[in-house]
């Protein structure tokens, strides 16, 4: 029989012959292999034949094409670096397997209990995921003692262009970067997911579940969301104009409606930020708007953070449900603008003009800094409104934790049920504002910043 670079093999020896010529991993992987063997015995009913179960093995740098492991018991298993290519998994339980960077070209899953599961930066192209469970998994921890630690499958960073994802369930699931261009999620259950900065152009989202789910700066274009359930999910600097939205329910959903109507400069500036964010500063680049004139443009819902606006002009502008963390303001105006909503945690607002601003329920608290991989250093960052002028300014509900506001001038503003714990308002301007039921004094706890993205319950 004839061989080549993959050969679709059966028997002992032929199996031997798919692996990866470790030898330190020879005995682990034969033994495993005998097991397949016993196990392709055990789904066509022939004597000897033994389910496959290898619980908790290392399987990494495993090579294996065109054999069925249906219905095997793979919980926890190690397949790191694996090369497993139109492999069968049907019905297998793969509770908290590892498969980061494993090639799983044309694989299945169908049915599979993949709770937990890593596809960390995993090829997985023409995959078929076809009502598979990839919701969070209980893990056992026994580092410190036995402990449950709930655990988002991951698919972040994956290639999965082509893959079938019908009436699979991802609520909670993180599949952030990743790209799913063409890929069908018809049917299927995204909860709480998180797409952001996915490539899921031409993807089929009809009838799929995706209330709360966090697409920030994910490609759209050509995509299908007739039907589909996208109640408060969170689409900043997402564009839906090329999308496919008939029938789709966006009731309390966070996303750009402006975003045509936007002059060709600041779109293209928007844009190489999207990508700025998306690839943490490797890629495009960082948005300065330093000056420039951008009275009545309309930003609602994007996805600003980091950006530069000092000296910006800013009046009547739509900034509602933005996010714009640690976003530099400094001497900018922006009288009349509409914040309703908007984070500016950590943001810079120094010499700014808010007169008569909108910033009902706005978020100018603290944010914890991180460090470039995104590790928390521990160290918060307050929002600087010193020297201010927010005169007539709307500021319900608004949250000021911790903010810096010497001399910010808050005469005629409305902070009823605003948040002023931890600020130091002996030197501001607070003459003839409305104060009623604000909070006050020293805060009891430390300050967090808001999650946006909701952890399995």
């Amino acid at each position: 029989m004839g061989t080549s670079a993959c050969p679709r093999v059966s028997g002992i020896l032929a199996l031997s012959e798919a692996l990866c010529g470790d030898a330190s991993m020879t005995d682990r992987a034969m033994e495993f292999l005998k097991q397949v063997r016993d196990h392709l015995f055990y789904l066509k009913l022939r004597p000897g034949g033994i389910r496959l179960q290898a619980k908790g093995a290392d399987l990494s740098g495993l090579r294996l094409r065109g054999f069925t492991l249906k219905s095997s018991v793979l919980t926890q298993v190690d397949f790191t670096d694996a090369e497993l290519e139109e492999v069968s998994f049907d019905m297998s339980d793969l509770f908290g397997s590892n498969f980061t960077r494993a090639v799983l070209v044309g694989s299945r899953f169908v049915r599979a209990d993949l709770r937990g599961a890593n596809f960390l930066k995993a090829n997985l192209r023409r995959t078929d995921f076809e009502e598979a469970d990839l919701r969070p998994g209980q893990i056992l921890n026994f580092s410190s003692g036995k402990q449950e630690v709930r655990q988002r499958t991951s698919l972040q960073d994956a290639t999965m262009e082509g893959v079938n994802f019908k009436n699979a369930d991802l609520s909670h699931a993180d599949l952030t970067n990743s790209g799913m261009r063409g890929t069908d999620f018809a049917g299927a259950n995204l909860f709480a997911a998180n797409l952001a900065g996915a490539d899921l152009r031409e993807a089929n989202f009809t009838g799929a579940k995706l209330k709360r789910a966090i697409l920030n700066g994910a490609a759209l274009g050509q995509s299908i969301l007739r039907h589909a359930d996208l109640r408060e999910a969170v689409l900043r600097n997402v564009d839906l104009a090329e999308s496919d939205v008939y029938g789709a329910n966006l009731d309390g959903a966070i996303y750009m409606k402006g975003a045509g109507s936007l002059p060709p400069e600041v779109r293209q500036m928007l844009d190489a930020h999207i990508q700025w964010i998306n690839s943490g500063g490797r890629q495009g680049l960082r948005a300065d708007f330093t000056g420039m004139d951008l009275r009545g443009v309309d930003l609602t819902a994007a996805d600003l953070s980091g950006a530069v606006f000092r000296g910006a002009r800013l009046n009547d502008a739509s900034l509602a449900n933005a996010f714009l963390s640690l976003v530099d303001f400094g001497g900018a105006t922006l009288c009349g603008a509409k914040l309703d909503q908007a984070i500016l945690t950590g943001a810079n607002l120094m010499d700014a003009d808010l007169s008569g601003a909108h910033a009902g329920g706005a978020d100018l608290g603290m944010v914890e800094l991180r460090q470039p991989n995104g590790a928390p250093t521990g160290r918060m960052w307050p929002a600087n409104l010193s020297g201010a002028t927010l005169t007539g300014a709307d500021l319900r509900g608004a949250r000021l934790t911790g903010a810096k506001i010497a001399g910010a001038v808050f005469e005629n503003a409305n902070l009823a049920s605003a948040d002023l714990r931890g600020c130091d308002e002996s030197s501001a301007n607070l003459t003839r504002a409305y104060l009623s039921g604000v909070r006050r004094g020293a805060l009891s706890t430390p300050a967090h910043t808001e999650k946006l993205a909701l952890l399995a319950v």
